[in-house]
């Protein structure tokens, strides 16, 4: 009995500080099965590292471990308790697995424009928590004793019930170490395997070949935009006239009403648009990209961003642009002092068309476009909307919020207008086509701004796509336009290489939205739910 004695107090600590993220989440959401669940799953957490602890010998070892058990498990329910608070959600895989993928900056603004005040009350209140029981678990790892040999047996045996029931159970869900340690793996599964687009740029397609390889004046860019949604555009039919540039040149472009991201963050919507890689079919990510496809047809590619290259490890989106002939990343800056704005991209651009060369030029502008916090990716003197935007969640900071984003919009429409307005200058065969990597929530279908694939929303999904063509270019008459047609952007590579006018055994123009064989096929966005039928709308 004086081991079990010792196991209930020891037990008591881990207790106190589920129970103290309990009641800091029951203050801002009502009780619900999963919050029931999560508390069991951390109960049994709790258990099995204890248990551990019981089967160290060494007294020292033992409160060693006993004592960083406890930091780590408190430090997992500040984890889930903040997240939980801010997105009324316990935490997924995927989204541990975009943060894998996340820079200093990004981590910087995202607690700029998340973390409140009740956010940090209620950090401080669960450290104060946790140190108080601390200081007591020390005490009590100082006289544990040594276990029996028999006894020994038994505890083993109750972690293997125990992660055997969590397992059964599927409660394992809610453990925030084994998530991390399973997006961990997944994560440098996938990243290894798209080390290739460093080392080869022209892949698989030895086949590929394009008309537009012979014309060496031509040029060709991809404008991939930033946060952008659909719904806060005026040349989409938003109130506020957030794209009078392009509203002015809007019979000049082929505007598509219906296009989707495959998801909601960038990682993993851009590493599917660029690559072979679609919902079905996540692997081919890492056999073959578009610009490697240019590359083997004979452009000259060129990657051109205003986004850091690097996270904790190098960018996924990083390494499938090394396979361009030339890179250039316009932003180094960490946290806060990053304020780049994307017009620095225009500099560059004139830079390279002004460089003569022997192939077509295909060009990516990878934007800041309005990624948080979006009062960073506008001039501070150019903020034109001020007033109260129509939002169903109303308040003082969200209207400042969507204010701030839409004035971000804004100054996107500047740089698009711009950039269409360099290459039309040309005067040869070209074309601009802009898509965002995802949309946007901007407090119509959630009391929230920004994109959370765990709270998903139409608005995160819906995103901007049209296309500005030269003169010389259209008169091929190569391409087909169809405004209402429905398509998911995982299928990018393929229209990509249609305006390219590539063709390779890869290229599957059933595929491309502007193939007159476009065939429409069911969106399957999440776990597999049909995206015309998830957000209630009519298919």
């Amino acid at each position: 009995m004086h081991i079990f004695n010792k196991f209930k107090l020891l037990f008591f600590n881990y207790l106190a500080v589920i129970i103290a993220a309990l009641v800091l989440v029951l203050f801002h959401s009502n009780f619900e099965g999963e919050i029931a669940l999560n508390c069991i799953e951390n109960a049994l957490f709790a258990v099995i590292l204890i248990s551990i602890s019981c089967l160290i010998r060494i007294n020292k070892l033992r409160s060693i471990y006993g004592q960083l058990a406890f930091i780590g498990f408190s430090l997992t329910m500040l984890f889930e308790t903040l997240y939980y608070l801010l997105f009324k959600v316990f935490i997924s895989p995927s989204t541990l697995y975009l943060l894998f993928d996340t820079n200093t900056n990004e981590s910087v603004e995202f607690i700029q424009s998340y973390i409140g005040g009740f956010e940090i009350f209620s950090t401080l209140a669960l450290l104060a928590v946790s140190l108080f029981y601390f200081k007591r678990l020390k005490n009590q790892y100082a006289s544990f004793g040594v276990v029996s040999g028999a006894l020994s047996l038994k505890i083993i045996l109750l972690i293997g019930i125990t992660l055997g029931y969590l397992k059964w159970s599927t409660h394992i869900i809610y453990n925030f170490p084994y998530l991390s340690i399973k997006s961990f793996i997944e994560y440098s599964r996938v990243s290894k395997k798209l080390d290739a687009y460093t080392l080869d740029q022209h892949g698989l397609f030895e086949d590929a070949s394009s008309s537009l390889g012979q014309q060496n004046e031509g040029v060709y860019v991809l404008i991939l935009g930033e946060s952008t949604a659909r719904s806060h555009m005026g040349l989409y039919g938003y109130e506020r006239q957030t794209t009078p540039r392009l509203n002015s040149i809007s019979n000049s472009l082929w505007t598509f009403n219906d296009v989707i991201s495959p998801n909601t963050h960038t990682i993993e919507s851009v590493t599917k648009m660029l690559t072979l890689g679609n919902y079905e079919n996540l692997d081919l990510t890492s056999k073959g990209s578009i610009i490697q496809l240019a590359n083997a047809a004979g452009f000259k590619t060129i990657w051109l961003s205003n986004q850091r290259p690097v996270g904790v490890h190098e960018s996924l989106v990083t390494k499938i642009a090394r396979s361009a002939a030339e890179v250039s990343f316009m932003t180094t800056m960490h946290g806060r002092h990053n304020r780049i704005l994307d017009q620095v991209l225009l500099l560059e651009l004139d830079s390279i068309l002004n460089t003569p060369s022997n192939q077509p030029k295909f060009i990516i502008v990878h934007l800041s476009g309005t990624h948080m916090l979006y009062e960073n990716r506008y001039p501070e003197d150019e903020q034109v909307f001020w007033g109260t935007p129509n939002i169903a969640y109303e308040s003082e900071d969200n209207f400042r919020t969507v204010n701030h984003y839409d004035n971000a919009v804004l100054y996107t429409d500047f740089i698009i207008y711009n950039i269409i307005q360099k290459i039309k200058g040309l005067n040869t065969k070209s074309t601009v086509l802009y898509l965002s990597d995802h949309g946007e929530e901007l407090f119509q279908d959630a009391d929230f701004s920004g994109h959370n694939e765990d709270v998903a929303t139409k608005s995160m999904y819906d995103i901007p796509f049209f296309l500005w063509q030269s003169e010389i270019y259209k008169k091929d008459k190569s391409l087909t336009f169809h405004a209402d047609r429905k398509y998911m952007a995982d299928d990018f590579f393929h229209t990509m290489a249609e305006v390219l006018q590539i063709s390779s055994t890869k290229v599957d123009t059933t595929r491309s939205i502007f193939s007159k064989f476009f065939k429409v096929r069911q969106r399957l966005v999440l776990t597999g739910q049909d995206y015309d039928t998830l957000f209630d709308q009519k298919p």
